[in-house]
């Protein structure tokens, strides 16, 4: 009869431990990343992966991106936001953002919001390019000593993805150009994050740095073909007249046979 009961004993805790190990909820997950398809223009990546209100944040090189990223996180809902080329733009508990007086890295973004509570969890990033490039023709003499500030109140990412406000102020530098045939010309570059308002513009200064033209820029970024809910966003190609005053802008380059022209 002992030996019976023992033996019942042993079963009824076998059965308990059981239950115990399958239930895995307390159990970390290995999340493996697919970083193959990452664009060749991209030379690392910046990762921050949020869940349970903890953020670990680590680097990957353009030379490991043939292999799987993995790391160990708790099970449950988790962010993950991947930001390529960062160089200037810094990084703080919110997200990512230019610092004032900086134009935008040639930055790309992927996020992602999922739940991960397997043994092993798996997901790709694709990174997308999230920012704008400003190329800006002025015609013009070198005596006339031209610059131009842009301005925005959109100055980067958060963590989740939404833009980040504040202001963005760049005095980007200038470079004068007279070729064999045509006029003379200013050329500026400066480059924006993704917008979150209509406040994007740019002011053109004179010798005397009295403002000569203020343009904004927003309500002309449709009509080039650059949509803010676009996944890539293209860079913007525009060239301004002072005398006429004309603007001409297109997404493609300064030669682009198709542009749109302004009269302002």
């Amino acid at each position: 009869m002992r030996q019976i009961l023992i033996i019942t004993a042993s079963l009824i805790l076998c059965l308990v431990q059981s239950c115990i190990w399958e239930d895995r909820s307390g159990c970390p997950t290995y999340l493996r990343l697919d970083l193959s398809n990452i664009p060749d223009t991209i030379s690392h990546i910046n990762l921050a992966i949020t869940g349970n209100g903890n953020v670990m944040t680590d680097t990957v090189m353009s030379k490991d991106f043939n292999r799987s990223y993995e790391v160990r996180i708790k099970r449950g809902h988790t962010r993950i936001a991947a930001f390529g080329n960062t160089d200037r733009m810094t990084g703080d508990k919110e997200g990512l953002r230019i610092e004032r007086g900086n134009d935008a890295d040639n930055i790309y973004t992927c996020f992602i919001s999922a739940v991960y509570d397997q043994d092993l969890s798996f997901d790709t990033l694709y990174l997308h390019k999230n920012n704008i490039g400003l190329h800006i023709r002025i015609f013009g003499e070198a005596s006339d000593s031209l610059n131009i500030t842009v301005k925005s109140t959109s100055v980067g990412y958060g963590l989740d993805g939404r833009i980040l406000t504040g202001e963005f102020l760049h005095h980007p530098s200038t470079t004068h150009y007279t070729p064999p045939e045509g006029k003379a010309y200013f050329e500026f570059f400066s480059r924006i994050t993704r917008q979150s308002d209509e406040s994007l513009s740019i002011t053109v200064f004179s010798t005397s740095r009295t403002p000569a033209a203020v343009i904004l820029l927003s309500g002309f970024l449709e009509e080039a073909g650059i949509d803010m809910t676009d996944e890539d966003l293209k860079d913007l190609f525009l060239t301004l007249d002072l005398s006429v005053p004309r603007l001409t802008i297109s997404p493609e380059s300064w030669d682009a046979t198709d542009y749109t022209e302004i009269l302002i």
